[in-house]
C-alpha cells in the first residue's frame, strides 16, 4: 500500500472519510466535504453523477488512479468507487502523496491549502478575550 493510501485508511479509522456514492453525495451535499474522489475504473455514469454533486459546491473532484478494488481494499468495503473526505487536512495529505503531475490535484492542493489557511487565521482573533483588571 503506497502513502495516498495510508491517507484513506487513516481517514476510514478516524472516521472522517464518507465511503460510496450515497454517504458521499450527503456529505458534498451539506457542505462538510472536503474533497471528492472517484476511482478510476469507475462507469462514465457514476463520473457524471459525482459532477452534478460537487457542482456548485466548494468540494473539490478528483479522478484517482485507484481501482474500486484497491479503494476497497484499503477501507474495507466492498465495491467502493466515491469517497468522500470531511477533513481538510488529511485531504491535503491524500492529494500531496498522489505524486501526480495532474492539474486538477494541483488545483485542489491549492484549493484545500487555502480552506486550512482561512481556518487557521479565523481562530487567532476570535474576540473572545479576558478583560486584565
Amino acid at each position: 500500500m503506497d502513502k495516498a493510501m495510508g491517507y484513506i485508511g487513516l481517514a476510514r479509522r478516524s472516521g472522517n472519510i464518507e465511503l460510496g456514492e450515497q454517504r458521499a453525495k450527503a456529505l458534498v451535499k451539506s457542505g462538510r466535504a472536503r474533497l471528492l474522489i472517484v476511482a478510476s475504473d469507475t462507469s462514465p455514469g457514476a463520473k457524471r453523477r459525482a459532477e452534478g454533486y460537487v457542482y456548485g459546491y466548494q468540494t473539490p473532484l478528483i479522478n484517482v488512479p485507484y481501482t474500486k478494488e484497491a479503494i476497497s481494499q484499503a477501507v474495507g468495503v466492498p465495491g467502493c468507487s466515491m469517497a468522500a473526505f470531511a477533513d481538510a487536512g488529511l485531504a491535503l495529505g491524500f492529494v500531496r502523496a498522489l505524486d501526480t503531475q495532474d492539474e486538477t490535484c494541483a488545483a485542489a492542493a491549492a484549493a484545500l491549502e487555502q480552506r486550512l489557511e482561512r481556518g487557521r487565521s479565523a481562530g487567532r482573533n476570535s474576540g473572545n478575550r479576558r478583560k486584565r483588571i
